[in-house]
């Protein structure tokens, strides 16, 4: 089987396209398989993080992800390792996009790129190429020195958190409930000094067109909620990283 690639970018446009040929150019042979690119919410690492994670989950052992990202102020620390479970690669920044991934996969090993200093489009020039190198099978250590693991960035989410936006509108919450509700329970929500009431349904689309419904997500069991047949996001301009409040109404 061809060794997956999968990259994480905000670089959508032809840029993906370049890190893509990058990619494909420092490969010593082409097997491997570079899988579509995973949009991210371009100034949300807590969006990357979630995603990196759900990737991981997903893909067989030893895939290759890559992250293209970094809203940040500094110019952090470029990073590969690979992972206990499942030995998957990660590549990119040091940002946080990885913290979760190491906290429920562990980390076998861990390097900090050779610096080349600033260079612009670095996910091109830097990133891609060490992909290429990996996915043609050199060690991990030629690609640079020793990072203690210790100094990965985190991530700490509240409970609440918005993880990720569909692009339905419905929103992935860190939120689990501690006792499962039933069909018809009612609930609150309270975010950005709004408060909206809803309905619990475990099957989203059973319900009318336009009602707002809370409902347990395909993802690692987290919480999602959303309107039927409509927009929920964009409706109540609620982006990544917003909190939102949950009281279940007696």
């Amino acid at each position: 089987m061809k060794r997956k690639v999968v990259v994480l970018t905000d670089c959508v446009d032809v840029a993906w396209q370049e890190i893509r040929g990058s990619i494909y150019s420092n490969c010593n042979d082409y097997d491997v398989q570079i899988e579509p690119v995973v949009p991210v919410d371009s100034y949300s690492i807590i969006n990357v993080n979630f995603l990196v994670k759900l990737i991981a989950e997903i893909y067989p052992e030893g895939t290759i992800i890559c992250v293209i990202v970094n809203p940040l102020k500094l110019r952090t620390e470029r990073i590969v390792g690979r992972t206990k479970k499942k030995n998957i690669i990660f590549e990119g920044t040091n940002t946080g996009a990885f913290s979760w991934l190491i906290e429920d996969f562990g980390c076998e090993e861990l390097y900090e790129l050779h610096d080349p200093g600033f260079v612009p489009f670095g996910g091109k020039y830097v990133h891609a190429p060490a992909v290429g190198k990996v996915a043609s099978g050199i060690e991990l250590k030629e690609l640079g020195h020793p990072f203690e693991v210790d100094k990965i960035r985190h991530i700490k989410m509240q409970t609440g958190t918005v993880m990720h936006i569909d692009n339905f509108g419905n929103l992935k919450l860190f939120h689990k409930f501690e006792e499962e509700p039933q069909n018809g329970d009612r609930y609150i929500i309270k975010f950005n000094g709004q408060e909206l009431e809803l309905v619990y349904n475990k099957r989203m689309m059973e319900k009318e067109n336009g009602e707002i419904i809370i409902y347990p997500g395909s993802s690692f069991g987290y919480t999602e909620v959303g309107i039927v047949r409509d927009h929920f996001s964009s409706k109540y301009n609620i982006k990544n990283g917003d909190i939102v409040e949950i009281k279940k109404v007696n």
